[in-house]
């Protein structure tokens, strides 16, 4: 129960982070202005994001919202329940607490609220055919790491030669 029990405090602790953030950005940033928090790499921006990355689907706020609950529920829902394998419980975790953070904003203010903007992703997004890579906020960074995670561990457990979603078969037989 303690690994679960942690697992919930970290998801709520990354929401109360998140929250906190969100609630400076909208005090203290104005769109369109770009405030440099690690030059070159990492500034802090402000824009109210009715959608998703790039303004995709921004006439389904409330859709996305309640998308971005369901998936944080499950995802706490499972994690809590104990049946997710030891290595997929953080990543999912973080997952969870970034699809939440946003659907909350999603759900009170029909927007989500977004600070970070990194030149760096701007230069990479601009060489690739695109405009500016979308301003994004922790829950955004929180839902592509555990993803990423998520692939790199998916990818061990492929090389490794099983499969981290069926459980092995074993035999008490002596070969």
């Amino acid at each position: 129960m303690r690994p679960r029990l942690g697992l919930l405090v970290a998801v709520l602790g990354l929401l109360l982070i998140e929250g906190l953030l969100k609630a400076w950005a909208l005090q203290h940033l104005t769109p369109g202005v770009d405030r440099p928090l690690l030059p070159g790499l990492l500034h802090l921006g402000f824009t109210l994001n009715p959608g998703m990355a790039w303004g995709m689907l921004g006439a389904f706020t409330a859709p996305l919202a309640i998308l971005r609950l369901t998936v944080g529920l499950v995802l706490v829902a499972a994690l809590l329940s104990g049946r997710v394998l030891h290595g997929r419980r953080w990543p999912l975790a973080l997952i969870a607490a970034g699809a939440l953070g946003n659907a909350v904003d999603g759900l009170a203010r029909g927007a989500v609220i977004d600070y970070l903007t990194s030149p760096v992703l701007d230069a990479v997004s601009r060489a690739l055919g695109g405009g500016r890579f979308p301003i994004f906020n922790l829950s955004d960074v929180l839902v592509c790491t555990g993803t990423v995670w998520l692939l790199h561990a998916w990818q061990a457990d492929r090389h490794a030669g099983h499969s981290a979603s069926a459980p092995r078969a074993t035999s008490k037989e002596n070969p």
